[in-house]
């Protein structure tokens, strides 16, 4: 039978359809063990995406017969999926019963604005609290420039990205992706490349604080190119092998401070990358989820004894979990560990707490450079307001003319624990111990996966703060 909520949304959802589509005399109440046939599948509002790219997400198909619960249950799945493309503002499944037996579909959608030529400001470090805080505010660390980003280029949900930037690093760099190149629409390419120069540099840190070299001229030049192949065989279910080349030189300056920047003090560090990444993706809405869970593995080899010198094997593991615990309240809980399993690691590729996608929050300010660590985020959330503001009706796009949004007041804590310190850092005293903090926030979620989360958080050493980040923390 039907669960509560299931059984609910499903009348609704037949409800809001049955004046338009079904004739006068009604249709007599059907049990959910019945047994109903897809007849005509019907797609509007896709006026760039392509049919098929729609009906990939799609569980059940035009001549199928299955029950009208599990047809119920696909319909509210499928939804969300179709959410999770990043292709839609807007996407809804109405059932159109055509008799007791047999029922049509028609598929809603309002597709998002999809070019976007943007212009480029960034701050060069790890985040804002780094920014304002140990850097003082210097806007001569900021990166600025000029960017193309167009995330359905073909109608295939292939995204192409441009980049030129300027001022902290010069940057340059081009990627594209398509996710199916098959019928089946199973196999997806990637591509990336990126050429930066720099006159400023992270060399080493130091209580937990990086220090940095700079030079009128530029110390450090960076290129990389990167293949990937994906595979989706199932709807949740996704691994991808990437194949990358990496070239670093470095001026003697910043050998001078720190000989391990590169392996055995090198000037140019030459490397080939092999990464492998698995993932099963059940979250409802993958920008900020209030329901479902996710769970990746990754595992990457640089150096495969073709180019140069460097060898090391890297692994990361993760599972989230989401829980709706009705009238308005959420519970997330995210647990993450990270491991480099080799003997010597440049300081190019360092990994800890403060480094992308590893935090704790409480501890922006700080950077905790280890081999191995573990972490724990939970947080629970309390849906203030959620509603739709009108902008324009008279704009000409309409992706624009609404501003959906939504606030959440939350509770959170997060713990972690950081293995032994890299060489190249002195005065670890928060490495081999259990980190962890507390703290209230507000989150703003709004169109375009844009998320705002400002929070108060006090750590284990008594250190409170005012933190501001984009991007959900779970």
């Amino acid at each position: 039978m039907f669960g509560n909520r299931g059984w609910w949304c499903f009348c609704v959802i037949w409800l809001f359809a049955a004046p338009s589509f079904i004739c006068a005399q009604g249709i007599p109440e059907l049990d959910p063990e019945s047994t109903v046939k897809v007849g005509k599948i019907y797609i509007t509002g896709n006026n760039k995406t392509r049919n098929e790219i729609v009906l990939r997400e799609i569980d059940f198909e035009e001549g199928q017969e299955l029950k009208l619960k599990d047809f119920a249950e696909k319909v509210l799945l499928d939804q969300q999926k179709l959410v999770n493309t990043r292709l839609f503002v807007f996407a809804e499944i109405v059932p159109l019963f055509m008799s007791d037996t047999e029922v049509d579909v028609l598929i809603r959608l309002q597709e998002r604005w999809y070019i976007f030529p943007l212009p480029v400001f960034k701050l060069a470090d790890r985040n804002f609290t780094e920014w304002w805080v140990n850097q003082n505010r210097d806007f001569a660390r900021v990166n600025y420039g000029a960017q193309l980003i167009h995330t359905n280029l073909t109608g295939r949900n292939d995204k192409l990205r441009v980049r030129a930037q300027f001022g902290f690093a010069k940057q340059y760099s081009l990627s594209y992706s398509i996710p199916y190149i098959n019928n089946a629409q199973t196999i997806g390419l990637g591509f990336s490349t990126s050429f930066t120069t720099n006159k400023t540099v992270g060399v080493q840190s130091s209580a937990h604080r990086l220090e940095f070299i700079e030079s009128d001229d530029v110390i450090r030049r960076s290129f990389g190119i990167s293949g990937t192949v994906t595979l989706r065989p199932s709807f949740y279910t996704r691994h991808s092998v990437s194949l990358g080349y990496g070239r670093s030189s470095v001026s003697d300056l910043i050998l001078d401070t720190n000989p391990n920047y590169h392996t055995q003090g090198q000037n140019i560090q030459k490397y080939l990358r092999l990464s492998y990444v698995f993932g099963v993706d059940k979250r409802d809405y993958i920008a900020y989820p209030l329901n479902g869970s996710s769970f990746n593995f990754q595992a990457t080899k640089f150096g495969l004894g073709l180019v140069n010198n460097l060898d090391m094997l890297t692994a990361r593991i993760s599972y989230a979990k989401y829980f709706d615990l009705k009238n308005g309240f959420y519970l997330a809980n995210k647990t993450e560990a990270f491991k480099n399993f080799s003997n010597e690691v440049p300081y190019l590729i360092r990994s800890g707490f403060g480094y992308r996608p590893d935090f704790i929050r409480g501890y922006e300010r700080f950077v905790v450079e280890t081999k191995a660590l573990i972490s724990h985020r939970s947080a629970l959330r309390f849906k203030v307001l959620e509603g739709v503001q009108e902008l324009s009706r008279r704009s000409l796009i309409n992706q624009f003319r609404t501003l959906p949004y939504a606030f959440y007041l939350k509770l959170f804590i997060d713990t972690g624990y950081a293995g032994n310190p890299l060489d190249s850092s002195q005065n670890n005293f928060l490495n081999n111990q259990f980190l962890g903090s507390l703290g209230l926030g507000i989150d703003v979620v709004t169109y375009y996966d844009f998320v705002i989360r400002l929070e108060y958080s006090v750590n284990k050493q008594g250190d409170g703060g005012l933190f501001f980040n984009f991007k959900a923390a779970i």
